[in-house]
């Protein structure tokens, strides 16, 4: 299953990207990368200076499907499994809808998790770690990250984690700025393929 998830997902960029963007792609995805550790205090939530435009809602086993329809998309369907997976595992997570359609996803869990060790983070009590956020192409710009950033933020602290943990791409501009406004500080540096 998991190999014809690939040749699936390998197919789709090759149609949606041509070959050589996917090669690039895949080439990028092989090399070592530099991720920067963030982490932010969730009691001065910078509130955002707009009027709301996302519906944000709990991701439970009722957003699988649309989940699914999104990773089909973004040429990702071996992420529907995984997600399955976190959902089963007890990671929590929010999705956003624009105008009724799935605009993106984060996810989080203050358990053990396969990245925590390779970033070296350590939660303390209340802490929480942030491991896939995701907009949409069609849903980035106007400030609805922004929004959805903020969304997750003021969910986390309701249900009283006090800091949360994350990690961005060094050479991601737009999710490093994102974090950068939202008050988020890098912590460490560090170089390994992406998790």
């Amino acid at each position: 299953m998991a190999l014809r998830s690939l040749i699936r997902d390998f197919g789709c960029l090759v149609r949606r990207d041509g070959y050589a963007g996917t090669l690039r792609k895949l080439t990028g995805a092989l090399a070592r990368t530099e991720l920067l550790v963030v982490v932010k205090r969730l009691d001065a939530i910078a509130p955002i200076a707009f009027a709301p435009r996302l519906e944000i809602s709990e991701l439970d086993h009722g957003s699988l499907a649309a989940l699914a329809e999104l990773n089909r998309r973004r040429c990702d369907t071996r992420a529907t499994d995984r997600f399955a997976s976190d959902l089963a595992r007890g990671c929590g997570g929010l999705v956003a809808r624009d105008d009724g359609r799935l605009a993106g996803y984060y996810w989080w869990t203050d358990r053990e998790h396969r990245h925590l060790d390779r970033l070296e983070i350590t939660l303390a009590e209340g802490d929480v770690y942030g491991f896939d956020f995701f907009m949409a192409e069609e849903h980035r710009g106007d400030g609805r990250a922004v929004e959805f950033l903020h969304a997750v933020e003021t969910t986390l602290r309701d249900r009283g984690f006090a800091r949360v943990w994350g990690y961005v791409r060094a050479d991601n501009r737009p999710a490093r700025w994102l974090y950068e406004a939202r008050g988020y500080e890098v912590v460490r540096r560090v170089h390994l393929r992406s998790p």
